[in-house]
């Protein structure tokens, strides 16, 4: 018989709230996928600048911790799209990340931006076909 191989599983980082109602991880420098969607679903209307998240993630907004928040926003950005909750990311100069939002179905730029994200997905293979159509469904693009 074969043994089951044990599942590693990693408890999100605590929240420590401040006087004024802001949140910060307690835990520096550890980026945690399940505590970032909680965040943007709590706040769906803000838009999260990258250096708003190192802050919150990192502490600072390093030049360092701005460029860890850029790496993780695609991997962030396909565990939101997993659950139904998708985010909208908005890019700068050479295609730089600068900004993050929780995507809305009424607004008009937001849509236009999820199908062309969708689109890029589906042209770097990251979405099938079948699941292309069905997240245009879901999402009414």
């Amino acid at each position: 018989m074969t043994d089951a191989v044990a599942k590693r599983h990693v408890t999100p980082p605590a929240w420590l709230m401040r006087p004024n109602g802001e949140k910060k991880q307690l835990e520096k420098a550890r980026w945690n996928v399940e505590r970032i969607a909680e965040i943007f679903i709590d706040e769906p209307n803000t838009v999260f600048e990258v250096d708003d998240i190192a802050r919150l993630v990192y502490g600072s907004t390093g030049k360092r911790n701005r460029e860890n928040v850029r790496k993780h926003i695609p991997a962030q950005r396909t565990y939101m799209l997993s659950r139904l909750t998708p985010i909208i990311t908005r890019y700068g100069a050479r295609g730089r990340i600068i900004s993050v939002k929780l995507y809305e179905k009424t607004g008009l730029d937001d849509r236009r931006t999820m199908l062309e994200e969708l689109d890029r997905l589906k042209s770097r293979k990251e979405l099938t076909e079948e699941r292309y159509g069905q997240m245009r469904k879901i999402f009414e693009l």
